[in-house]
């Protein structure tokens, strides 16, 4: 690996001096770090680049601990109650979660997790007048960086400052991401994320919401959360955030798989010289192999009552009446307001408006039968909702 850096007690250090605090323990998540760094280590292949990047997101995210571990220390009644999440959209990637999401955003009855949140969430001070605005400008400036690396996002997955993020961002804070697992070929890593329970990490996923929502001057709108990242931990979610509707989305895999493999393969690029789109095709293949299994297992246990189902094209074709089916089935109106906002935003934004996102199985070494095969349990139980 390119100059040997990542020295986890070396990047903790850092950390530490850009907080100001001094020794206190080794932070949670740390032995999740661990597997992440050995596992880039004999894996990786990062260029100079990518060495760089892995070392400023594992001290932003240690950053972003320490902050929080001083925080609740000063301030402990924040984590004595649960935070109030009522909607988790969850599926595997590139299933329409985003489009979802974005939409329900739009209802101002629910709370959700902003870019510049996400990226650091111990709330600016609240005597400080300019704290918002100057989170949000720094969220920009990332969101530049980021696309400058990786100019397909603009196409593939659209972020804005202030727009809804989902809250995986919450869980790179203990070093359980599947956004760190798609940056990074660490397969060790990948192998443990995706069959780990993360109790605690789900708990400290809580405990950075309710901090959140301490800072909230209008705290009392539920949360409605998305990420994809869920679907391989549905048991812990669903024991986290007891109260919440899951609903799952859902697209024929055919085409579910290869996309994520394009979105793996460009977020990849930039930091090796290795990059083997047969390897990321099945690495994600497995992957989801692996997320689904695991998530028919927790619907078994659990029963579909807390579900709610969503096919790919039915969003595709008519958003806001998915929308108004999803709120219908959870017995609250979508009223005239908001389905006008949500209409006026799919005008605004069509689905190919940055480019059309190009991808397919055979550029990644799979094909239909294998897809089909590798995934067989879950085409059976949903094929209707492909349709």
């Amino acid at each position: 690996m390119p100059g040997d850096s990542l020295s986890v007690p070396v990047l903790l250090d850092r950390a530490r001096a850009q907080v100001g605090l001094g020794e206190a323990g080794e932070p949670e998540g740390i032995d999740n770090l661990r597997r992440l760094v050995d596992s880039c280590r004999r894996s990786a292949a990062l260029n100079p680049l990518g060495a760089k990047v892995l070392e400023k997101v594992v001290v932003r995210h240690l950053v972003n601990v320490l902050r929080l571990s001083d925080h609740l220390a000063r301030h402990p009644a924040i984590s004595s109650r649960p935070p109030d999440v009522a909607v988790v959209i969850t599926g595997l990637p590139r299933t329409g979660t985003t489009l979802l999401h974005k939409l329900v955003a739009l209802d101002p009855a629910y709370r959700v997790l902003r870019l510049w949140e996400a990226l650091s969430p111990v709330p600016p001070d609240p005597t400080d007048p300019g704290g918002r605005s100057e989170r949000i400008a720094g969220a920009e400036s990332w969101l530049e960086r980021s696309l400058e690396l990786v100019p397909e996002m603009r196409t593939i997955h659209s972020l804005s400052a202030d727009g809804p993020e989902e809250c995986d961002t919450l869980l790179q804070n203990a070093f359980a991401s599947q956004h760190l697992d798609d940056m990074f070929y660490a397969p060790d890593y990948s192998h443990w994320l995706y069959r780990a329970e993360l109790t605690s990490e789900y708990a400290g996923h809580a405990v950075q919401l309710r901090v959140l929502e301490d800072s909230d001057s209008d705290a009392e709108r539920p949360w409605m959360l998305k990420s994809p990242s869920h679907l391989a931990h549905l048991g812990t979610l669903a024991g986290t955030y007891p109260t919440a509707v899951i609903v799952q989305c859902h697209r024929d895999l055919t085409e579910a798989v290869p996309s994520w493999a394009s979105l793996v393969s460009a977020v990849r690029r930039p930091y090796t010289d290795a990059l083997s789109p047969q390897v990321v095709g099945e690495q994600c293949l497995q992957r989801s192999a692996v997320a689904t299994e695991r998530a028919l297992a927790v619907r078994h246990e659990v029963g579909d009552g807390r579900f709610l189902d969503v096919a790919y094209r039915a969003l595709i074709g008519d958003p806001v009446a998915v929308v108004a089916g999803i709120y219908e089935r959870m017995g609250r109106p979508l009223s005239r307001e908001v389905e006008g906002r949500m209409r006026a935003w799919v005008a605004d934004n069509p689905q190919h408006q940055h480019g059309r996102h190009r991808y397919d199985l055979a550029g990644f070494g799979l094909d239909e039968a294998r897809v089909r095969r590798a995934l067989a349990p879950y085409v059976d139980r949903f094929c209707g909702a492909f349709r």
